[in-house]
C-alpha cells in the first residue's frame, strides 16, 4: 500500500472518529409549549450510538414531577422538537406514570407537532416516544386539561 493511500485512509478514519460519523452526543430534546414557555420533558433512560463502535447509555431514576403544566383542554397540545427531528414520533396520554394508554398516536415528524387527545378535562401523564437510527428515547409531561 502506497503512503499516500495510507495517509488518506488515516485521515478519514480521524475525521470519522472526531465528527461522530455524523451522529450526535444524545437524544434531541422535545419541548411542550405552554403559552410562549417551553417546558421540559423527563427524558427516560436510553442507549445512543455515538457512532464508530461506541454507545453511551444513561440510566435515570423514575420521572418526577416538580410541576404540572396546565393547558386548555379545548387547544391542541404542541410539543417543539430540537434538530436534527426524529425519524419516528409517537405521543400517549394516561392517567397515571406507567399507566395504560388512554390514546396513542403516530405523528409526522416535524419541528412543531399539535396533538388534540379527546379526552376528559383532568390530570395526565403525556409520554412522547421518538426514535432516531442512534437510539430512542422517552419524554414524559405532567399536564392538567382544565
Amino acid at each position: 500500500m502506497s503512503k499516500k493511500l495510507f495517509l488518506m485512509i488515516v485521515l478519514i478514519l480521524i475525521f470519522l472518529t472526531a465528527c461522530g460519523g455524523g451522529n450526535i452526543d444524545s437524544p434531541p430534546l422535545v419541548y411542550l409549549l405552554s403559552g410562549s414557555e417551553l417546558v421540559d420533558g423527563f427524558q427516560s433512560s436510553y442507549c445512543w450510538e455515538e457512532g464508530v463502535g461506541a454507545t453511551l447509555c444513561v440510566d435515570t431514576m423514575e420521572p418526577y414531577f416538580n410541576e404540572t403544566t396546565s393547558l386548555s383542554a379545548s387547544e391542541a397540545i404542541r410539543f417543539q422538537f430540537d434538530t436534527p427531528l426524529p425519524d419516528e414520533v409517537t405521543i400517549s396520554i394516561s392517567d397515571e406514570l406507567f399507566g395504560e394508554s388512554i390514546i396513542s398516536e403516530s405523528m409526522a415528524p416535524s419541528d412543531f407537532i399539535d396533538w388534540s387527545p379527546t379526552v376528559a378535562p383532568g390530570a395526565y401523564i403525556i409520554d412522547v416516544h421518538t426514535s432516531w437510527k442512534q437510539g430512542d428515547v422517552t419524554y414524559w409531561f405532567s399536564v392538567v386539561l382544565e
